[in-house]
């Protein structure tokens, strides 16, 4: 199984300052995001969307989220591996692209996401 590094993840309660801040540092821009049922926004380069920015009003201080890997494998497959493994994990699906995202709690408490597709 073959990994490959997708993205960065932050929860923020302001989203356009940290954008800002990415665009400065490292020139990412906004870009396409999937009608997820909370606030953010994706951060590019090339095409590829670098850093998620999750928006909490909530929260005090920007903190990272998760880091997320990508595989060609068939998603069963790597849920079958995360069973495996006896670590704790929540299933999403982004919407309109059919991607499963298995969120493993990593020891620490560090999160993983893990992205697949189904039937690949």
């Amino acid at each position: 199984m073959t990994w490959t590094f997708d993205h960065l993840a932050f929860n923020t309660a302001d989203g356009q300052a940290l954008q800002d801040a990415f665009d400065a540092l490292l020139g990412l821009k906004p870009g396409r995001r999937p009608p997820f049922p909370f606030p953010g926004r994706w951060l590019y380069q090339d095409g590829q969307a670098l850093v998620h920015v999750i928006e909490q009003p909530a929260l005090d201080e920007a903190a990272l989220s998760h880091i997320a890997f990508r595989t060609d494998e068939d998603a069963a497959v790597v849920l079958k591996r995360v069973q495996g493994s006896g670590l704790p994990y929540q299933l999403a699906q982004v919407p309109e692209d059919g991607i499963w995202q298995i969120f493993v709690q990593m020891p620490g408490g560090l999160v993983l996401e893990l992205d697949a597709k189904s039937g690949t």
